[in-house]
């Protein structure tokens, strides 16, 4: 299976790099995709960023819409990554007052095997911005105390984790959640 990965910017690059040893991938940087070669790739995985805010850098971020939008390729969203998906399809992104940084517990909504049969698991977390409620066309998946963790497209091969599952992976399972959804995408081709 070949990823793309698109650095938004996140600090947790190395971690990602790590989760993802056992696949082939590539990484472009945030402003430099050539949508022109996402045909190459079975699947796209938009990182976080600690950087640039959806809101006000729409432009930033406008060939990354165009793929979320247009593309029939497997999508996995990570944090900014899972916010530009459900911006995307119209859900209400709200600002915090402060960050949510930590690991936490979430509660599966929706039985998936992603989740290895847990009714709740514990994730690390690291964003300020937080999703109530998923666009239309989409399954919650997982919420925490402070709004959806996960969720995927019902006809479209599009999921987002508002988590970091490849931090602290020796105290969560978010890895292995991750490596699921790539076993049961790789399944799918």
């Amino acid at each position: 299976m070949n990823l793309l990965i698109i650095d938004n910017g996140t600090v947790r690059i190395q971690e990602l790099q790590k989760l993802l040893s056992s696949h082939t991938y590539e990484i472009v940087k945030l402003g430099s995709i050539d949508l022109s070669v996402i045909d190459r790739f079975d699947v796209i995985i938009l990182s976080g960023s600690s950087k640039f805010p959806i809101f006000g850098n729409e432009d930033l971020y406008k060939n990354e819409i165009d793929l979320i939008k247009n593309s029939m390729k497997s999508i996995i969203g990570i944090c900014l990554g899972f916010e530009l998906i459900a911006h995307v399809f119209g859900a209400e992104l709200k600002k915090v007052d402060r960050k949510i940084r930590g690991i936490i517990d979430i509660s599966v909504v929706r039985p998936s095997e992603l989740f290895l049969q847990l009714p709740n698991f514990s994730v690390f977390e690291s964003h300020r911005w937080v999703i109530k409620k998923s666009p239309e066309d989409f399954v919650t998946l997982a919420v925490s105390k402070d709004g959806i963790e996960a969720f995927r497209h019902k006809n479209r091969k599009l999921y987002g984790f508002q988590f970091h599952p490849s931090v602290f992976t020796d105290k969560t399972c978010g890895d292995e959640i991750f490596n699921n959804l790539l076993s049961a995408l790789e399944k799918s081709f």
